[in-house]
C-alpha cells in the first residue's frame, strides 16, 4: 500500500512539473530585487557556521517550492530510513560549511513567474568555491527554490530518478 501511495505521489508530482501551460509575464526589475533579497536572506543562514535550512528562522517551506519538497520527501520515503539521493545540503552543494558568502549573483528571467539565479559561493573559512544555479518560482507566499543545479545536474531530476530506482528495487525485492 505504501509503495502504491509513493508511486501515485511521484506520478502526481511529475505531471504538475511538466505542465508548461502557465503563461505569465516575465518578472520585473522589482521582482528581481525581491528575488535577490530572498536569496541573500537564505544564504545569511549559512554564514559563520549558521544553521542553514531548516532553522528557527527559515523552514523548508519558506525556502523550497512545494514540488521540490515533495520530491525530497518521496525520495527519503522510498529510501526507508537509508540515505536517498540527497546526502548533503543542496543550497551549498556541500555537507559541512563554515562561512558561506555569495560572491556573485546573476538573475535571468524565464517563462512565467520564474527566474534562474546563477550563484558563485565561497566558504570564507575554507576558501572553497562553488557555482550553482537555482530555479526560482514566485508563489503567493513569495520566492521559492524550485530546483538546484550543480555539477551533479538538476536536483529535481536526480530525485525523480533516485525515487524511481528505489521504488523499482523495492518492487523487485517484494515476494511474489
Amino acid at each position: 500500500m505504501a509503495l502504491l501511495r509513493h508511486t501515485f505521489a511521484l506520478l502526481l508530482i511529475l505531471l504538475t512539473m511538466t505542465d508548461a501551460s502557465m503563461a505569465a509575464t516575465a518578472p520585473s526589475a522589482v521582482d528581481s530585487a525581491s528575488a535577490e533579497q530572498f536569496l541573500r536572506r537564505v544564504y545569511a543562514s549559512y554564514a559563520n557556521d549558521g544553521p542553514g535550512v531548516p532553522s528557527d528562522k527559515l523552514q523548508e517551506s519558506d525556502v523550497y517550492d512545494a514540488s521540490l519538497i515533495a520530491l525530497m520527501e518521496a525520495d527519503q520515503d522510498a529510501a526507508d530510513g537509508e540515505v536517498g539521493f540527497l546526502d548533503g545540503d543542496p543550497l551549498c552543494d556541500c555537507q559541512d560549511w563554515g562561512d558561506i558568502r555569495i560572491q556573485s549573483l546573476a538573475l535571468t528571467a524565464l517563462e512565467g513567474d520564474r527566474l534562474k539565479a546563477s550563484l558563485a559561493l565561497k566558504d570564507a573559512s575554507t576558501g572553497e568555491g562553488r557555482k550553482l544555479d537555482l530555479l526560482l518560482h514566485r508563489t503567493a507566499q513569495g520566492w521559492r527554490i524550485e530546483d538546484c543545479i550543480s555539477g551533479q545536474g538538476s536536483l529535481a531530476e536526480n530525485l525523480r530518478r533516485s525515487t524511481r530506482k528505489l521504488l523499482q528495487e523495492k518492487k523487485d525485492a517484494a515476494p511474489t
